[in-house]
């Protein structure tokens, strides 16, 4: 007994690190793709990235949205095959965009490649639902956007072709470290009725598409896409190292101070957030690099709190966890694309209108304010993810009949009626009288009166009435 709790203590650890270390890939891959990937897309066709990323933005919904309502049509095993595939083709396609400067063949290679970048982004997530609980989840996150920020710094410095490599490599590294769980629980969440009937019986256990927790993601992810082009120089976005700081200073306060919420990261996200907008405008140039900083940093924290908020979400529900990540990460991802737009109109107006920036600027933070100040006023992540209902991975929606049956038989269980009483009871419960007893059991009417004295006595009920009611109840 001993041995087997030490090894799957020894399981258990080893599958947090490599849950960590996933997702450190994850985010490492995405200061790749910005900093040392999309310059070089620059030179080709610079919207290119712009189509990319609704590419893989738009699978990420699409993934979430059809594991809601059709989770059978998707083929997990038959989809990798796929994506492998996909994956290898979009790499040779890019290289060769490369070399004949093709901006057709880049458009068609990073798209392609976007879809595996996105399909790993979700494998991850519901890996990471899958192994961590409690406070691992926010340990785990929190370590693995530390470990990747100071990772950044080597990207501002490797050759172009290094960067690139990591580019097409992280994605499959990634999906690799955490398959075997992530296979698991796809299947389990595929082969059960789909999220959207569920909820309508357990509307507790699903956060709706429209859920408050989506469009805290979309906003904080449209400060990240803003960081990213505003003030950049050919195409490359401005150096953030600073980040490491604040989100290490995270890290450890989630592993040793257990009172750490997710609420109060938010809270300080908008306030570094709002600041970075108000510098947006400044006449300094040191002074919206300030601005870049404080805005990173902001989305940063933000974005630690939405995977821990998508994570628990999904540990809490394995069924609706495809679903939770798949369009939690969509969200944020076409969050990023807006924000990114407003970064390169703020850029132009930085050049043309000083003025028109500082009132674009103050808009965004406004919007911010608003936000915190009114939306977030009476809503909780902490509440969310507790008000979410664990179900049972095989759980199936059950018709009004199977609903009704199990209501009788939970009352029969509770008053300990014999099998031939909880027979009569159901009967009972569905406003049959006595005669109609008395003939579908082939009962004599004496007995089936004996039954019901019974069962009224058993239940200290007094009339038929009250039995219909307490089986409504």
């Amino acid at each position: 007994m001993t041995d087997t709790t030490e090894q799957g203590s020894q399981h258990g650890t080893a599958m947090f690190w490599r849950v960590t270390a996933a997702l450190a890939c994850m985010v490492l891959s995405t200061y790749v793709t910005n900093i040392a990937v999309f310059p070089l897309f620059d030179g080709v066709f610079t919207f290119a990235r712009d189509i990319s990323q609704t590419v893989q933005a738009s699978c990420l919904v699409i993934i979430g949205v059809v594991a809601t309502f059709r989770p059978g049509a998707l083929r997990i095993d038959r989809a990798v095959l796929v994506l492998v595939a996909l994956g290898a083709s979009a790499i040779v396609l890019m290289l060769g965009a490369f070399a004949e400067e093709s901006p057709l063949l880049l458009v068609t290679s990073s798209s392609l490649f976007a879809l595996v970048r996105a399909v790993a982004m979700v494998t991850v997530g519901i890996a990471a639902a899958k192994t961590l609980r409690g406070r691992e989840i926010p340990v785990a996150i929190s370590l693995a956007f530390s470990l990747a920020t100071a990772l950044q710094a080597v990207c501002w410095i490797i050759p172009s072709f290094i960067g690139l490599g990591l580019y097409f490599v992280l994605p499959f590294v990634m999906c690799a470290l955490v398959w075997s769980e992530a296979r698991q629980i796809a299947h389990a969440a595929l082969s059960a009725s789909a999220p959207d009937d569920l909820a309508i019986t357990r509307p507790s256990s699903y956060l709706p598409l429209a859920s408050q927790v989506f469009v805290s993601i979309f906003l904080f992810r449209l400060a990240f896409g803003y960081s990213l082009r505003f003030g950049e120089s050919g195409g490359v976005p401005v150096a953030v190292f600073a980040m490491i700081v604040p989100v290490a200073a995270t890290a450890l306060l989630f592993v040793f101070w257990r009172r750490f919420s997710a609420d109060l990261l938010t809270q300080i996200a908008v306030v570094v957030v709002v600041c970075g907008f108000f510098l947006v405008g400044s006449s300094s140039e040191a002074l919206r690099g300030v601005s870049n900083v404080l805005l990173s940093t902001g989305e940063a924290l933000f974005y630690i709190v939405m995977w821990i908020v998508l994570v628990s979400v999904g540990s809490r529900n394995a069924l609706g966890s495809l679903a939770v990540i798949g369009w939690g990460a969509g969200v944020g991802a076409f969050g990023t694309l807006a924000g990114a737009g407003l970064g390169v109109w703020s850029n132009r107006l930085l050049e043309h209108s000083p003025d028109a920036l500082s009132l674009a600027s103050g808009a965004i933070m406004a919007l911010f304010v608003g936000y915190a100040l009114i939306g977030l006023r009476n809503f909780s992540f902490e509440e969310a993810i507790q008000g979410v209902t664990p179900v049972a991975p095989d759980a199936k929606v059950e018709s009004p009949e199977e609903q009704f049956q199990a209501r009788c038989e939970a009352v029969a269980e509770e008053f300990n009626l014999t099998p031939r009483e909880r027979e009569v009871f159901a009967m009972l419960a569905r406003g049959r009288n006595r005669e109609y007893i008395q003939d579908t059991l082939v009962l004599s009417r004496s007995t089936v009166k004996t039954h019901v004295r019974h069962i009224y006595e058993k239940l200290n009920i007094h009339s038929h009435q009250e039995l219909i009611d307490l089986v409504d109840e």
